[in-house]
């Protein structure tokens, strides 16, 4: 009787130890590492025989890709607005690549992700900085588990990809009032559809004449204006999927938008809306100096960031009581997680409303 055939093959080292390899698909695999005995050796091919007899086999040799090849290889395959692309290659190369570029996708371990956000934290890097950083490197490392090159995301731990929420500066319609009074007469209006629509600074100074509708009152979001370094202005799709949509605005915001329009925008359909002085793309970096002195001149807080005012224009659209899929649709937001802090921020008034609700009922059991 013939012995039965054994399962790949396990060699002696010179240095003692065990190398194991199994033939797959017409090659040879072998183990990450080798073994101290022939029998830890043996174990290791029979769990593999066992794997591919369920059809749950997975060939650990797929993942001694370097990190850093595969890192920018993802990079190129990703169809990415040209800010976001130098955003994440910025990231990758200042604070993941110097610690992981040159070890395997499988031997990225949790421990040592855990030690490198530990050393990220420790820099001058804000903690909300640190956790976009880590869900790139999360990003990656799950592409590779989808690409069949590592079995599990080692790169999981918990909480280290949320951002904290910071209480920003109370802005209020009374602020922005004397904001849009104070600021370039051509700047007046971006103020003021900035807190009423809830687009972006991008967003905005990527309308074009033909994106305003005059009898609806609507306002068509199809691009964004962003700066990308070593190009100049560059329009692009708006930060979302959800970006593309339609926003109405108020009779106030669409008056005050004809105004502008007649008085500085361009007639033809593609002239851009808000312009710079010069007539150039509007660009943050040319209408920053405006705003700090805005903000100066209307004696508000100089803290108040022109992003704040999209803020305003969730928080009252929640009070006007749009629901959280309203406020995702209005504002272009892809998750609720961004929407619902708009709706957490009207507790406040909620806490208002009990309080007043509370005297009242103590006025008359008197």
């Amino acid at each position: 009787m013939s012995a039965t055939r054994q399962f790949g093959t396990i060699r002696k080292l010179p240095s003692g130890r065990f190398q194991a390899r199994y033939s797959h698909l017409g090659k040879q695999v072998g183990a990450k590492d080798t073994f101290a005995t022939k029998t830890d050796a043996r174990r290791w091919l029979s769990n593999i025989e066992t794997d591919l007899a369920r059809g749950d086999h997975f060939d650990e040799s797929a993942g001694r890709v370097r990190f850093g090849v595969y890192a920018l290889r993802w990079l190129e395959e990703r169809a990415l607005r040209p800010r976001t692309r130098e955003m994440y290659e910025s990231q990758l190369r200042k604070w993941i690549l110097p610690t992981f570029e040159m070890v395997t996708l499988n031997d990225v371990v949790t421990r040592d992700v855990r030690s490198w956000r530990a050393g990220l934290l420790q820099t001058h890097l804000a903690e909300n900085s640190v956790a976009k950083v880590y869900r790139l490197f999360r990003t990656i490392m799950e592409t590779a588990v989808e690409d069949g090159m590592i079995r599990a995301n080692p790169v999981k731990l918990k909480g280290a990809a949320k951002e904290k929420i910071h209480l920003r500066p109370e802005v209020t319609f009374k602020d922005v009032v004397r904001l849009a009074e104070v600021v370039e007469p051509q700047f007046s209006a971006l103020v003021w559809a900035a807190a009423t629509s809830g687009l972006r600074f991008g967003e905005l100074t990527a309308l074009r004449r033909s994106d305003v509708d005059p009898e609806t009152g609507q306002l068509r979001v199809l691009r964004s204006l962003a700066f990308v370094k070593g190009v100049g202005p560059v329009f692009g799709p708006p930060k979302t999927e959800s970006g593309e949509r339609m926003v109405s605005l108020d009779s106030t915001t669409l008056e005050i938008l004809r105004k502008h329009m007649d008085s500085f925008t361009e007639p033809a359909a593609d002239a851009l809306v808000f312009r710079s002085v010069k007539g150039c793309p509007l660009l943050n970096r040319y209408f920053h100096p405006s705003w700090t002195r805005a903000k100066r001149n209307a004696d508000v807080n100089p803290e108040i960031r022109f992003h704040d005012l999209r803020h305003l224009a969730g928080t009252t659209a929640a009070s006007a009581g749009a629901s959280t899929k309203e406020i995702m649709a209005r504002l272009g937001h892809s998750t609720p997680d961004a929407s619902l802090r708009y709706l957490k921020a009207t507790e406040a008034r909620d806490a208002e409303i009990a309080a007043g609700m509370g005297d009242r009922i103590a006025r008359e059991l008197l």
